[in-house]
């Protein structure tokens, strides 16, 4: 096995893009891949925690069998914390609230592009080259000084507890029009370009978005 590239462990059921990711990925990074979450368990031993390889999991979000959260939160019983680039074509708002809060580093909508998945990979290995790499670590409670308005804050504390934008404009009683108008704003804003980034920003920053919300 080459120890001078990083490792990827790409767990996703669907063939063709298993073995897509696997040709794009494997000039610059060690890959292995598999059909299900029970079969990477199933191989773990074949890998050596402790040789010091950075390695990251590109995980399919929704499997047959155990899915991709069951197995983030296997993998985190048995103190295995490579970090998780999830992967889904349907993933919800919730969804990714709650990949991210199990730990997930990134999100991935399909359909994706290979360059998509090497700049996400990129970032990651960038930031550490240890195994184990964590969340950025935020006391919630120091306030940031955050240039959105007090609707925008509604908005931005909704959709980053799971809240569909339909649902959001019902329970702020504004239209759909009016909350979509919102979220763009925040991606120009803050460059939440992702729901996983808004998810990630509003979990690190609730507090000071909630003083906000209530001026």
């Amino acid at each position: 096995m080459k120890t001078n590239k990083s490792r990827v462990i790409i767990v996703e059921d669907d063939i063709a893009l298993k073995q897509s990711l696997t040709d794009w990925l494997s000039s610059d990074y060690e890959v292995s891949n598999f059909d299900s979450a029970e079969l990477f368990l199933n191989a773990l031993n074949d890998f050596e925690f402790e040789d010091g390889i950075p390695t990251c999991i590109l995980l399919d979000f929704q499997m047959s069998g155990m899915t991709g959260v069951e197995l983030q939160s296997t993998l985190k019983l048995m103190n295995i914390d490579y970090p998780i680039i999830f992967m889904s074509g349907n993933a919800q708002q919730a969804d990714i609230v709650d990949a991210w809060r199990g730990g997930a580093i990134d999100f991935l909508l399909k359909p994706f592009s290979g360059a998509q998945v090497s700049q996400a990979l990129t970032a990651i290995f960038n930031k550490s080259t240890k195994i184990k790499l964590d969340k950025p670590q935020q006391d919630p409670k120091v306030a940031v000084d955050i240039p959105i308005s007090q609707r925008e804050a509604e908005v931005l504390l909704l959709l980053g507890t799971g809240n569909r934008q339909v649902e959001v404009a019902r329970q702020l009683n504004i239209t759909l029009r009016t909350v979509k108008m919102h979220r763009a704003n925040l991606k120009n804003k803050l460059g939440l370009n992702t729901l996983f980034d808004l998810t990630r920003y509003c979990d690190l920053y609730a507090s000071s978005i909630e003083k906000i919300a209530k001026s």
